[in-house]
């Protein structure tokens, strides 16, 4: 049941009378509280979301016709000290969260693991940035869903799904050099330009942003496939890299990788060395299909063998 009765908001800094809870009530002054409940905490006419948070112990010593909200938490809400707030008891299954993304960094986390924290938060409160610590586990709350619509607060249940995230994970980055690649597109930009200055630049920009310390490895890939009618017509030396698949083709793939281990914040010309690095790729890919012919009268491109 909703009131419009106002109180005075302040705020504590962590560890205020010996705990670390985020919400201190008083009993005496909201009678209608008992632990376990879930309050949404805002100013009257305040174009900001609410907060809610859930009452984990409860304190007499705390000043009459006051709440007092944690200073960390009141400044990512902007919930201003000694302003009237509006303080109500909603309904827990009101404020249920679809999904919650937990973000975590420098450290591995297993399934179990994972399963032991997603536990341990269930029937709590989660809001944006908020950081979860669990048998070691340290990890920080970072978007929140309700309904297909982003929200900064809501009430973790069984059905809340935990997607967990890491920020500085391996990642490896295939490139397939296709004879598409040099194919222009409608707006006249070749497709290893919008590769390189399109996906790869828009990449690490939202890593940037996200403050992420990915390692990441680039492989430019490709698959040559051979118009040979049997394995006998390449040199001996070179059959042990000659595949064949269900069609019969005979083919053989080439890989390229650019950089090992390298910290994404680089520039992507610098990752990829300009057009070098993919001219480079086709003519290292062009030579050894030289290599493996023993036609003598037959070089540059080989009638018989063509790049996928």
């Amino acid at each position: 049941m909703r009131t419009n009765k106002v109180y005075k908001l302040v705020i504590h800094k962590k560890g205020f009378g010996g705990s670390d809870d985020e919400l201190v009530v008083n009993p005496k002054v909201f009678l209608q509280i008992k632990l376990g409940d879930v309050v949404e905490i805002a100013h009257p006419n305040d174009e900001y979301s609410p907060l809610l948070l859930q009452v984990k112990s409860l304190k007499e010593d705390l000043q009459k016709e006051t709440i007092s909200v944690d200073q960390t938490v009141a400044q990512v809400f902007r919930l201003r000290p000694y302003q009237d707030v509006h303080v109500n008891v909603v309904d827990p299954k009101e404020v249920t969260l679809d999904l919650v993304e937990l973000t975590f960094k420098d450290q591995y986390i297993g399934r179990g693991d994972m399963w032991r924290l997603k536990k341990s938060l269930v029937s709590t409160c989660a809001y944006v940035t908020q950081k979860v610590e669990f048998a070691g586990i340290r990890a920080q709350a970072g978007e929140l869903w309700v309904k297909s619509e982003k929200v900064t607060c809501g009430y973790i249940s069984e059905d809340t799904r935990v997607v967990f995230r890491s920020t500085s994970a391996m990642v490896y980055i295939f490139i397939q050099m296709s004879c598409e690649m040099w194919d222009f597109d409608i707006y006249g930009d070749l497709y290893f330009e919008k590769a390189v200055n399109g996906f790869l630049a828009d990449l690490f920009t939202k890593w940037k942003e996200k403050n992420c310390s990915h390692e990441v490895t680039v492989v430019l890939f490709s698959r040559t496939f051979y118009e040979a009618k049997c394995i006998d017509e390449f040199p001996e030396t070179h059959r042990a890299s000659i595949r064949q698949d269900h069609e019969g083709r005979f083919y053989e793939d080439f890989y390229k990788g650019l950089s090992s281990r390298f910290q994404f914040y680089i520039s992507t010309r610098e990752l990829l060395g300009g057009h070098k690095s993919f001219i480079q790729c086709v003519r290292q890919a062009l030579h050894k299909q030289e290599l493996r012919s023993d036609r003598p009268d037959v070089c540059g491109h080989h009638p018989w063998c063509r790049c996928v």
